[in-house]
Formats: structure tokens, sequence, C-alpha cells
């Protein structure tokens, strides 16, 4: 369900993340695409905490997730990419990673930039960590046997420089777009 899709307007989007952040600390915004990704808005100023990431798992498993996390992060507990596996529950746990500034420049975080421009203050500094969720056998990425049949495609990590913007696709679907006449952003 997206509520833009569904006609919201982005004073509307912006308010509602806003509410959520004045009653629990934070919010979480969801991308579909290949691959998803969730991540929070919030957990900087309300906490003092990174912001945190999920990768290549539905958005409403990484919601459940994520906020396993950001109740330890009530709690008091810091995470960072020294901080070992978390378990959550009998059935699963959870590894940090690094989140490469680059992330922020390239549309990673749009939502989150886009909640603090509309808000009107000072941007709290840009800072995430990105939640790994582990395969059947535990492992977790960057382990070269944490996905053999899909490599970084099962979670990709977010250490590094992304090669475009996330938002606007690569380099083979924006030269799709041109051919067919859709220009450079594509139809809307």
């Amino acid at each position: 369900m997206c509520i833009i899709c569904d006609g919201a307007s982005d004073d509307e989007v912006h308010t509602g993340e806003f509410v959520r952040i004045a009653m629990h600390g934070f919010t979480m915004i969801g991308i579909e695409g290949s691959p998803t990704w969730t991540y929070t808005i919030g957990l900087v100023p309300s906490f003092g905490h990174p912001e945190l990431v999920m990768t290549g798992v539905s958005m409403p498993t990484a919601a459940d997730l994520l906020t396993a996390v950001v109740e330890r992060v009530r709690e008091g507990v810091r995470f960072d990419t020294d901080s070992p596996p978390l378990s959550l529950c009998s059935c699963t746990s959870v590894a940090f990673g690094a989140v490469h500034p680059a992330q922020w420049e390239r549309g990673r975080f749009n939502g989150w930039l886009s909640y603090y421009d509309w808000l009107g203050e000072d941007l709290p500094s840009p800072d995430a960590l990105q939640v790994l969720w582990p395969n059947k056998a535990g492992r977790f990425p960057p382990d070269p046997d944490f996905c053999l049949q899909h490599g970084d495609a099962c979670q990709p990590l977010l250490d590094g420089v992304p090669r475009h913007d996330v938002n606007r696709g690569g380099n083979r679907q924006q030269r799709r777009r041109r051919k067919h006449g859709h220009g450079k952003r594509g139809r809307r």
C-alpha cells in the first residue's frame, strides 16, 4: 500500500511521519523495488542513534525486525558495526553493517531528507546502520557462503558507493526509458 499512490500529498505524508515520530520516536519508509529497502526516520534526533536500514527482505518483515531493534535502542542500547549479532527471538538474530555516506547522496534516503526539509529545521547529521539478516545457516553477509545462488542480490550491502541514483535505476533502465521515448525520468 502506497499512500502517495492513493492520492496523499507530500504535506499529508510528512504530517503523518511527524505524528508517528512524536508518538514513537521514529517512523519507517519502505521502498518497493529490486531490491526492496526499508529504513527509519527519527532515531538520530530522538535517541542519538543512527537510523536503521534493511535491504532484500519484504517490507512487513523489515518493519518487524527494525521495530525489535528500535525497542533495544529505546532501552538505551547503542549499536554500531562492531556490535555482536543481536538475538531478537528464538527464531532469528540480526547483525549490523556500515552504510557508506554516498548512499545519502545517491537517493537511498530521499524520504528522510525530504522529511527534514519539510520540517524546516536544521538537518540532523545523516547517519545510518544497516541491519543484516541471516541465511538459514545463520550466516550474515558479507560471508561468501551467505547466498551462493544469488550473490549480493540476496541482500545488497550498503557499505560502498552506489553506481547510480537508486531511485532512477541503473544505466540499462535509463537507456530503455530514453529509447522508448520516456525521457530521463520515465513516466509518472
